[in-house]
């Protein structure tokens, strides 16, 4: 097993700033991490209408870094990073 480069995790919900947090329809769930063939990280997350996104962890990583995504705890606030 190796360890993981990342802090992203399954199950984490991330929403957008200025949108009601706690509402589902305005977050998306990290579903699955994973590598491509290069070994680059990537994430799978589940959107609000169910659907799949694969992106690489970086990408979101940067977005959560620059304020762009909001990591949500709990009943649906926003966690202080």
């Amino acid at each position: 097993m190796t360890a993981s480069l990342t802090f992203l995790a399954p199950g984490q919900r991330y929403t957008q700033p200025g949108v009601t947090a706690w509402q589902l329809d305005h977050q998306f769930t990290i579903s699955l991490l994973d590598r491509d063939p290069l070994g680059i990280p990537r994430v799978t997350v589940r959107r609000p209408d169910g659907s799949e996104l694969v992106v690489y962890a970086a990408q979101i990583e940067a977005a959560v870094a620059d304020g762009e995504l909001l990591p949500v705890v709990g009943a649906g606030q926003i966690a202080r990073c």
